[in-house]
């Protein structure tokens, strides 16, 4: 009896010694990589690249795009593409390539900015006219134009002073020729500013700014955004220059 319980407890620990042993850990292949230029931060449509705005991260040579910028093809691209402009908008992480960017000292970059079927139309403000100086390139902006008539009343015609929305929801491109500020905290004073319209609003902005002023008002950024300027007014009225005894004037014609 001594010796069959001396068997069984010889047998017991050898199966707890078996069931302690760790599992053999599989090994781990890792795919090849390679370093690929992504941006570091949200990048904006029109911001103005800086060299902390790049990075290179790795990737995976399996989904390797072919339009993507390799650290082992360009391995000085973070120094070559600052200073260049951002055709559109970038999330943090996501590749980087050139046809997401515009070259400035090859010209063109404002059209690049535009939209397709827009244009690009300079009017004059000041900071009384253009919110106090408060409008960035990217915001949106209500377009007034206010300008003297004359009106019938009892005493007969009088001059009188009308103020009327012509453009909603008009994506500014830019303040001068500031495109996009570099920290987003200073403001831009500036004497011209370019608004993105299609070619009917380009002409009627251009006849409106010969009738009187025109002034930008800042829009919101939680109003709805839409997907082009709404034009306010709509008819079929022209713009002719009248000379009576010598003095000029514009005059709307319907």
């Amino acid at each position: 009896m001594a010796v069959v319980a001396a068997g069984l407890a010889a047998l017991l620990a050898r199966g707890l010694m078996t069931s302690s042993a760790p599992a053999p850990v599989p090994q781990v292949v890792q795919a090849p990589t390679t370093d690929v230029l992504v941006a570091s931060t949200g990048i904006d449509r029109g911001t103005r690249l800086s060299s902390a705005d790049l990075r290179w991260q790795s990737w995976p040579q399996a989904s390797l795009g072919t339009n993507f910028i390799t650290r082992q093809a360009k391995p000085d691209a973070v120094a070559e593409l600052t200073g260049s402009l951002a055709r559109s908008s970038m999330a943090v992480g996501e590749p980087i390539t050139e046809a997401k960017l515009v070259n400035v000292s090859k010209g063109g970059f404002m059209s690049a900015l535009i939209n397709p079927g827009m244009r690009a139309v300079a009017i004059t403000i000041a900071p009384e006219t253009g919110a106090g100086g408060f409008i960035l390139p990217n915001d949106h902006v209500d377009v007034i134009l206010t300008r003297r008539v004359q009106q019938q009343s009892g005493n007969g015609i009088q001059d009188a002073v009308r103020s009327d929305t012509i453009l909603r929801n008009v994506r500014v491109l830019a303040i001068d020729q500031r495109f996009k500020d570099d920290s987003g905290d200073e403001v831009a004073v500036g004497k011209t500013a370019t608004l993105e319209l299609t070619a009917s609003q380009a002409e009627m902005l251009s006849a409106s700014q010969q009738e009187g002023t025109l002034i930008l008002s800042l829009r919101g950024l939680a109003e709805p955004d839409q997907q082009s300027a709404e034009t306010v007014q709509k008819d079929s009225s022209t713009i002719m220059r009248v000379i009576r005894y010598g003095a000029e004037k514009s005059v709307r014609v319907r």
